[in-house]
């Protein structure tokens, strides 16, 4: 682990050079009503500089680690804090009616007509049954954003392997391509949708339901409701609950 730099330290080399050169410049500054040495007039201006120069170079040290520190933060946190913020601010977008930037669709093939707002990976996995109830389908899928998705298919909860797959969500639907199969979900075809860290499930009207894990899963879970259900749900469909505090 890096170590982390001191803000306190350069903080405090700079007060006491300001205080220190500060006096010295006051103590050698020139008496305007008497005769005073080159070397006086020359301490005192030295003293001045340095009382400028010292604590503007302590400063910037303090700010350069203020923002290594900030950086070594988010470092910590991981992907999955970095998935909720963004899922967050996607969500604040959407709610004031703000559309989110396009992406690159990468190899997912898509009308040109479609605005990509999210290109990422996952790992995909389905359902054994077509039709389970929705609660036992969050009791499964809890814990496989967090310890992986493989840790929920061995624990024989009822879903498949999953397969590491790419994944883009447009203003129509969520493409998924794992290996040579491709999974175009509508957002019509979505009747419901849970949320646990780092995964969401959804429930389609036709098929099997499908686990998504990964550091976009709480953004798809948004675009899923916003075109889904609609703009209006944003502010109280209960799966985003854990997004809106």
């Amino acid at each position: 682990m890096r170590k982390r730099p001191s803000i306190l330290l350069p903080l405090v080399v700079g007060i006491v050079a300001l205080l220190g050169f500060g006096w010295l410049w006051i103590a050698f500054e020139p008496d305007m009503s008497s005769q005073t040495s080159t070397i006086g007039w020359a301490l005192s201006e030295i003293s001045l500089a340095l009382a400028l120069a010292v604590p503007a170079v302590c400063l910037f040290f303090a700010i350069r680690a203020a923002h290594i520190r900030r950086l070594q933060a988010r470092e910590a946190v991981g992907p999955a804090a970095a998935g909720i913020a963004k899922a967050r601010d996607l969500l604040w977008s959407l709610t004031h009616e703000l559309l989110p930037p396009t992406e690159s669709p990468g190899s997912l093939p898509t009308d040109a007509r479609e605005q990509v707002f999210l290109h990422g990976t996952v790992a995909c996995a389905r359902h054994s049954i077509p039709a389970p109830a929705m609660r036992s389908l969050v009791v499964s899928a809890r814990g496989a954003g967090a310890s992986g998705a493989r840790q929920v298919a061995s624990a024989r909860r009822g879903w498949s392997e999953p397969d590491t797959a790419e994944v883009a969500a447009t203003d129509r639907r969520i493409l998924v391509r794992a290996g040579a199969d491709l999974l175009d979900i509508r957002y019509a075809d979505i009747t419901d949708i849970a949320v646990e860290p780092g995964a969401v499930v959804l429930r389609l009207h036709e098929g099997a339901p499908i686990l998504l894990t990964g550091e976009v899963a709480e953004s798809l879970a948004v675009l899923a409701v916003w075109g889904s259900v609609g703009e209006s749900a944003l502010r109280r469909h209960p799966a985003l609950a854990s997004l809106r505090t």
